[in-house]
């Protein structure tokens, strides 16, 4: 029996075993009491040994002490049953070292053979095992078996399956196998979706003409559901076999790849196509135009202060009205128009086959029509308007991306006319973005050389009509434009980030201001440095008003830090954290342009603020309007109540001092008291009024 068992592991390794070698597996061989037959020299040098060294050495005499038992039980089960089995254990290298194996275990008992296919299973041991096959090439082995395996005869019958096998083909575990490699119980699919039959599939060609299949893509239709498979055959040259196939289910990586390609065209809240897709439809859509003369539109679309309803009502909240606008749109234009989603509140909308301009507005009036009706969202009526740029071509650009930026463009210069409109793309608003451009570059030079500097606007108390502070305002001192002022530069800064090294800067220069005040003998004034939404989150904020207050050797009471309402709202935790933090300081915090923004004053008793700035548009209406009259009263009497301070900005004429007095107010900015001044001019202000002598 023994000389039986060797001539045919004899006749394996000379056929069977270099076949099975293109599988990502290797191939031992063990007799019926586990002593090895054969093995690779891949396996031996595993377990540092030479093939030499392991052929006749017991498989039990590696087995780690803890896996022995287990190990006799399933090559127990396999000589009893003799049926393909799995299991893995621990063996010991030469040098102690374990090394994980999973087997594929395959009896030959006529012969008393065992052909086992081994995976070093080690990796997969040590770190999360899910997160390893996810890198492997089959995204769907599972950790009992790496795939179903088939072996055939010469005709095609199957004569043996692994468990994974049988699931896959609904084979009962002991039933006689009567089946082909023809499939006829199921339907087969090719990869472009067509139906295959099965004599004709690659896998009867193979049998027939002994060839090696890699990488085939099979689907099987079962209870109206598609299996996919990556299928691998090879010839066995043993007499009465045919060939041996692995099957490995590709189900889960064939719909990745479909909802990849799915997503890098479409956006999956709305299912608009996206950008890439939109680019992809330009150039015919161009090539139709240029043929027939005609015109096509290119609209940027943006929800206006989307960023309140995110903020407010939450993310999913602002999908749902995302999800709405879509709709809007799709039953606001033509049927053929191209609607895109660009991401966040973002719209683009592409316009075929216009005659002219008008088409163009038609379509925009159309769309900002449908947005007079509410959105009903959680049972809640809201209203949402839209700003809408537009770029025509061929005029306004021949190519995607100059029709893209020039709507934007468009779309931005709508926002300034105050939303909810539409702007037509021209070339003084070409000119607009080069000026914004030059703008940009030229503030990135002015903060290496220096540009920027201070003017102050003093603050007066209202009872005894003295300065007690100053609010710093940056200047640009442009060498050939002169001084540009701040609401021409400083949304470009907050949009190019430069608004970070900017207001450090600020912050710099006024803590060293107050310290050149004293040296000139002036007290008891606070010096205003208004924080930007990005520098009140950055994380250095802290840290570069300590080290500037101590490089100045000034106290931190005399230093108020402003900060806008929109600040607070992204992160309410986080931004009382971040203002806790500069109390902790010593610095005192004041809101600014209260009453534009979203906040309430149950809202703000959680904030470490001492002072509220009422924002100047109500201060302009104060003698004109009862109702702005009446809202500055009631803001002073219940900060009051809160112990905080009320300053009011933009008093420009006596009759609103006096009416600022009434209401309560404690003290005042404005061109009635002074202009903002520069550095000099205000030392001498501050000196006049405080009586201090030069």
């Amino acid at each position: 029996m023994r000389n039986e068992a060797e001539n045919t592991s004899k006749t394996l390794e000379d056929s069977l075993y270099p076949i099975l070698s293109q599988f990502p597996n290797s191939l031992q061989i063990f007799n019926w009491e586990g002593e090895f037959i054969s093995v690779t020299e891949r396996f031996a040098r595993s377990l540092e040994y030479s093939q030499k060294e392991m052929v006749g050495r017991s498989l039990f005499d590696l087995i780690h002490e803890d896996d022995r038992d287990q190990s006799v039980d399933a090559l127990t089960d396999l000589r009893d049953r003799k049926t393909i089995i799995n299991f893995e254990h621990r063996l010991k290298t030469k040098s102690g070292e374990d090394v994980w194996i999973m087997w594929l275990a395959i009896p030959l008992s006529e012969s008393q053979i065992i052909i086992a296919i081994d995976r070093d299973i080690t990796i997969q041991k040590d770190i999360s095992f899910e997160f390893i096959l996810q890198q492997q090439k089959y995204k769907s082995i599972f950790d009992n078996l790496p795939m179903g395996i088939a072996i055939t005869d010469a005709k095609g019958k199957i004569v043996e399956t692994n468990r994974t096998a049988r699931q896959y083909f609904d084979i009962q575990d002991g039933e006689a196998l009567n089946r082909t490699l023809n499939l006829r119980k199921y339907t087969l699919l090719q990869p472009n979706g067509s139906k295959m039959y099965p004599r004709n599939s690659s896998l009867m060609r193979a049998l027939k003409q002994k060839e090696v299949i890699r990488n085939m893509e099979l689907g099987l239709i079962k209870d109206a559901k598609v299996t996919w498979f990556e299928i691998l055959a090879t010839p066995i040259p043993l007499d009465n076999f045919g060939l041996a196939v692995a099957f490995v289910d590709i189900t889960q990586r064939k719909q990745a790849e479909e909802k990849i390609a799915y997503m890098a065209f479409f956006d999956q809240l709305t299912n608009l196509p996206n950008r890439n897709s939109l680019i992809d439809k330009f150039f015919p859509i161009f090539e139709e135009a240029r043929r027939h003369e005609n015109w096509v539109g290119v609209l940027a679309i943006d929800i206006d202060n989307f960023k309140f309803i995110n903020d407010s009502r939450g993310h999913e909240f602002g999908d749902k009205v995302v999800q709405l606008m879509a709709y809007r749109l799709r039953e606001s234009v033509r049927s053929y128009d191209l609607i895109s989603r660009q991401g966040g509140d973002e719209f683009t909308v592409v316009l075929p086959d216009l005659m002219n301009e008008r088409d163009a507005g038609v379509v925009c009036e159309s769309i900002l029509d449908a947005m007079n009706h509410p959105f009903v969202i959680e049972g809640e009526q809201i209203f949402v308007n839209v700003s809408i740029g537009v770029a025509l071509y061929p005029n306004d650009g021949k190519d995607s991306n100059s029709l893209l930026k020039n709507a934007d463009s468009a779309l931005n210069l709508a926002k300034q006319q105050g939303k909810s409109c539409y702007v037509f793309f021209t070339e003084e608003l070409q000119t607009l973005v080069v000026q914004r451009l030059e703008i940009e570059n030229q503030m990135r030079m002015a903060l290496a050389k220096d540009q920027f500097t201070l003017f102050f606007q003093p603050k007066i108390d209202l009872q005894t009509y003295k300065p007690i502070g100053v609010e710093a305002l940056i200047r640009w001192n442009h060498p050939e434009r002169g001084m540009i002022p701040p609401d021409v530069f400083i949304p470009i800064a907050e949009e190019t980030g430069m608004i970070l090294s900017i207001g450090e800067l600020v912050l710099k220069l006024a803590i060293q201001t107050l310290r050149l005040w004293r040296e000139e003998g002036i007290e008891g004034i606070s010096m205003a440095v208004n924080i930007s939404t990005k520098q009140f989150k950055h994380e250095k904020l802290i840290s570069i008003i300590a080290e500037n207050l101590r490089l100045f050797r000034v106290d931190a009471k005399d230093l108020e830090v402003e900060i806008t309402e929109s600040s607070l709202m992204d992160n309410a935790d986080a931004a009382v954290k971040t203002m806790k933090a500069i109390r902790e300081l010593g610095a005192t915090i004041a809101i600014d342009d209260f009453g534009t923004g979203y906040s309430s004053l149950g809202y703000l008793r959680r904030l470490p603020i001492s002072c509220l700035k009422i924002d100047r548009s109500f201060v302009s209406e104060i003698t004109i309007d009862k109702d702005s009259d009446t809202i500055v009263h009631a803001v002073a009497n219940l900060a009051h109540n809160l112990g905080l301070s009320v300053v009011a900005e933009g008093a420009e004429t006596k009759e609103q001092v006096e009416r600022l007095i009434v209401d309560g107010i404690d003290s005042v900015q404005g061109f009635y008291f002074s202009k903002p001044l520069s550095g000099p001019d205000c030392i001498k202000f501050l000196k006049e009024k405080l009586g201090i002598s030069d």
